[in-house]
């Protein structure tokens, strides 16, 4: 390295307790330094170590030995709390799928993080409106938020924002944070973000980078970012593998991707017919924030379906209308299932019964950190069991609840938790009132079916008495596919929960859904900003644009589409691809 070092870490180790006793070594004798203005990539498999060392860079997290000296900032096991607030100070974060967003405008997230600055706490009100003070944090909120292309959203709430757009909001608040830190830590910045907007992060990240001076360190499974970005790039498996050029380094790294399987082809029949599907999103303080329109095509049993485009053009809008989690405004949802046709666009005990068969993995992923697997077993065969909806209806009629009311709270089941307890609210109904209807299933019931699909998603079985936060993403992410199978589904929905993959962890989860596929003929429909992920695991798929299907064939015919608008290109990953 020929540039003085900003960053200095020796003989660096930190373990994780187990609730059952023992430990897990996360991080063991890692030692680098990182240079004065330099850019360094950080590459690794699911769980080898990289977010911890970030973590533990930020002084966030304890560490057992070794020693982190940042500028004049030393901070070793035995530190004071106030060395660990130096290093806070040293140092601007951004953590992979976390959001962290107020409830204002897009523009207001930028602004408090720049008020902030000067008040210390980002909770306190911004100035009048009036006064200078808001113009200046306004314009300079403004830069930000043109940095990241979201400029055209600014007085849009931060909540109606797709999740590749928050991604997006999020880096311009880091970015907020000026020539003040020494090291910008990232975590997988800009996991959930189209081709462009991926393009866009890099540029700015190198302008920061050469007009401020300030130092990197970039934790990413994407190779083409980090080589995009990196001077260095350092691969990590809880101990340092290697340190050097970026392309040598990632290409190591990639050679020891598995073989793909074989993609089975679908069955005979439709499972699900779109027809002219319209949507329209509201918020207070737009005329209209967002419209899908006249949307139609069909899904075929046993079909794995792909829907790609930028961020923000509706397809996680449309993923919820085929889910029965939002009804249109126009058009039908129309499912074939046991020889019934019954549309989702309409609350009905028939719509449920479709819907208890619909799995669903929501981009946050939304597990709860500190749940064990047995315990988000039976709370999910307790909302999509078998006998799930028989004690709903009964234990309704025993409330004096109507079918359109019960339908609406089984719908709040497939939100992410805190999502769900909003729209309770805006309903003024009780969150026991959804416990009520649908208690966690007996751990008699769980038992009969858990093992078998733990085996399935290649977990092994005492992962049962496991807490979330023990397991590493690529576990997390095979979890969330084992819950969802456990009534198994008809179909499976996928909103972007493998933005945050290392390669070999992806290549491994892709497997994983190719046998789904071909060994319980599970129909899947994909969202999805990687594309090589999107050419390896599908039959068919779909480019949406401004709320619109604007094509629609083969993997490859549809990703050339995409690939020719502007910054796409910038996605294709580096290796191996699937057909080769």
């Amino acid at each position: 390295m020929d540039r003085e070092p900003i960053l200095t870490v020796r003989g660096l180790c930190k373990s994780y307790p187990l609730e059952g006793g023992g430990k897990v070594e996360a991080l063991e004798d890692v030692s680098f330094e990182l240079g004065r203005g330099e850019i360094l990539g950080l590459i690794g498999r699911s769980g080898g170590g990289k977010s911890t060392l970030i973590r533990v860079l930020r002084g966030s997290l304890p560490f057992e030995r070794g020693e982190v000296r940042l500028g004049e900032a030393i901070l070793t096991p035995s530190s004071p709390p106030e060395d660990r607030r130096r290093l806070r100070e040293l140092t601007a974060l951004h953590l992979q799928r976390s959001f962290g967003l107020w409830e204002g405008t897009v523009l207001e997230n930028v602004m408090r993080r720049l008020h902030a600055l000067e008040t210390g706490d980002e909770a306190l009100p911004l100035p009048p409106e009036d006064s200078e003070e808001f113009l200046r944090l306004r314009e300079e909120g403004r830069k930000f938020l043109r940095a990241v292309g979201l400029l055209h959203k600014e007085n849009h709430p931060a909540f109606t924002l797709s999740g590749g757009e928050k991604q997006r909001l999020v880096l311009a608040r880091q970015l907020a944070l000026g020539s003040r830190p020494l090291l910008l830590l990232l975590d997988e910045p800009v996991t959930m973000t189209c081709p462009a907007t991926k393009k866009q992060a890099v540029e700015e990240i190198r302008r920061i980078r050469e007009e401020l001076g300030i130092s990197v360190l970039v934790a990413s499974h994407l190779p083409s970012l980090l080589l995009a970005l990196s001077d260095r790039v350092m691969w990590l498996e809880k101990r340092v593998v290697e340190v050097g050029p970026p392309r040598e380094v990632i290409s190591h790294f990639l050679s020891q991707l598995e073989p793909p399987l074989p993609l089975s082809p679908p069955r005979r029949g439709i499972l699900l017919r779109v027809r002219n599907l319209r949507k329209r999103y509201h918020a207070e303080v737009l005329k209209e924030t967002f419209e899908l329109k006249g949307v139609s095509f069909e899904v075929r049993r046993g079909e794995i379906l792909s829907i790609v485009g930028p961020s923000g053009v509706g397809k996680t809008v449309l993923l919820r209308l085929l889910s029965g989690m939002e009804l249109p405004d126009e058009g039908e949802v129309l499912y074939r299932m046991e020889g019934r046709t019954v549309n989702m666009a309409r609350l009905s005990y028939r719509a449920m019964e479709v819907r208890r068969r619909i799995g669903r993995i929501h981009q946050e992923l939304d597990l709860p950190y500190h749940a064990t697997v047995r315990e988000l077993a039976m709370a999910r065969l307790g909302v999509k069991g078998e006998r799930a909806l028989a004690y709903a209806r009964k234990r309704a009629r025993e409330l004096g609840l109507r079918e359109e009311v019960v339908d609406a709270l089984y719908r709040l089941t497939d939100y992410p938790e805190r999502e769900a307890e909003v729209r309770l609210e805006e309903l003024g109904l009780e969150k026991t009132l959804v416990k009520e209807l649908f208690p966690v299933a007996p751990w008699e019931a769980v038992s009969k079916v858990i093992k078998p699909t733990l085996r399935l998603c290649q977990l092994p079985e005492e992962v049962v008495d496991r807490k979330t936060f023990e397991l590493s993403w690529g576990e997390r992410i095979r979890l969330a596919i084992a819950l969802e199978l456990l009534f198994r589904p008809s179909v499976l929905f996928l909103d972007e929960p493998f933005g945050d993959l290392d390669p070999l962890t992806l290549r491994g989860v892709t497997n994983v859904l190719k046998l789904l596929n071909r060994e319980l003929g599970l129909t899947m429909i994909v969202v999805s900003h990687h594309l090589d992920f999107v050419r390896e695991i599908s039959h068919r798929a779909l480019l949406m644009l401004d709320g619109r299907l604007v094509k629609e064939g083969s993997p490859e015919e549809v990703v050339r589409s995409f690939m020719e608008m502007p910054g796409a290109e910038f996605l294709y990953e580096l290796g191996p691809r699937a057909d080769e």
